[in-house]
């Protein structure tokens, strides 16, 4: 009994060693934004940005109680993406945290080797980096010990008026493409692409998001094909808010972004850079992640007041 009552002490004590309290950390650069993160999810759940007369405003969706999420545990978090179809199963899970200072944050979560959620023993890592340029970096590594098809993208919705409540239909959408990815008869992503040009899809001249989006059955959810997924320089949207004066660029090295606006009355969009569809030479990108291999993307969010030029013309 005396040995019973070790074992089950000793196996306490190891899930107290191993569990992981629910943490939030707040971000700060030289200019004053902030931004807010926890290790529940690997999450963004606050992010504030200055308007055109300096007024520091929340631009993305969050809640202050870390509880809600269990009811939409996709908002904010970091997301698994398999060919396009983006699963919540890290959404829910507290991950350790490696490294944590004013600006930077580090989150990993390891599975375990016989979880059936994921392929083999699979290690995460996500790092969220407030810039001194106004920027949210978002860096991604994946390590496995089975051949798999997983990626990691972000569950981050925007709305740039400052207010999460208000309509983003006046925003101006810019998008670097000018063809998205067609659905299968499930409505699952196909990889096969169509051109978006003399349609209400296309963003390649800067439109209001409610311009058109009347025209489509449920608004804007669609993958999109970009045109210079090898050129980090080159951005890949760029959503401005004329009333704010605030102007988010969204940079990626990813050859797929998805838009979604979460149906026709929407109160925000999220940019979801994906690894899959063609390359910059029309060739499918290959998805597979084999044991030795380490997977590295990264997600830049860049927040102006001073809106790049294609976007001026519209205030």
């Amino acid at each position: 009994m005396k040995y019973y009552g070790l074992t089950i002490l000793s196996l306490l004590l190891v899930l107290t060693a191993n569990a992981q309290d629910i943490k939030q950390y707040t971000l700060h650069n030289n200019s004053g934004m902030k931004a807010v993160v926890t290790n529940y999810g690997a999450r963004l759940v606050s992010l504030e940005a200055y308007n055109w007369n300096g007024r520091l405003e929340p631009i993305v969706k969050g809640y202050s109680n870390i509880d809600a999420y269990k009811s939409n545990l996709y908002l904010g978090a970091t997301l698994v993406n398999v060919g396009g179809e983006l699963r919540n199963s890290l959404a829910d899970k507290t991950w350790e945290v490696v490294s944590a200072d004013n600006q930077s944050v580090s989150f990993r979560y390891v599975t375990e080797k016989e979880s059936k959620e994921f392929e083999g023993k699979m290690n995460f890592m996500v790092v969220y980096t407030l810039t001194d340029q106004n920027a949210l970096d978002i860096d991604y590594r994946i390590s496995s010990t089975c051949p798999t098809t997983y990626k990691l993208t972000n569950g981050i919705v925007f709305n740039l008026s400052g207010d999460e409540y208000k309509s983003i239909l006046k925003q101006h959408l810019w998008i670097d493409s000018y063809r998205v990815n067609t659905f299968d008869n499930k409505s699952e992503h196909s990889c096969k692409v169509q051109s978006a040009k003399n349609t209400p899809l296309c963003f390649l001249q800067p439109h209001e998001i409610g311009a058109r989006i009347k025209q489509l059955p449920s608004g804007y959810n669609h993958f999109y094909q970009l045109r210079h997924p090898t050129i980090v320089q080159k951005p890949a949207a760029i959503l401005f808010d004329a009333q704010s004066g605030r102007a988010l660029t969204v940079y990626t090295y990813e050859p797929t972004l998805k838009v979604n606006t979460y149906g026709k009355e929407s109160t925000g969009v999220s940019f979801q850079p994906i690894h899959s569809g063609l390359d910059d030479k029309n060739n499918m990108v290959k998805d597979i992640l084999v044991p030795g291999q380490v997977f590295h993307a990264a997600t830049v969010f860049l927040l102006t007041t001073d809106p790049p030029l294609i976007m001026k013309k519209q205030k």
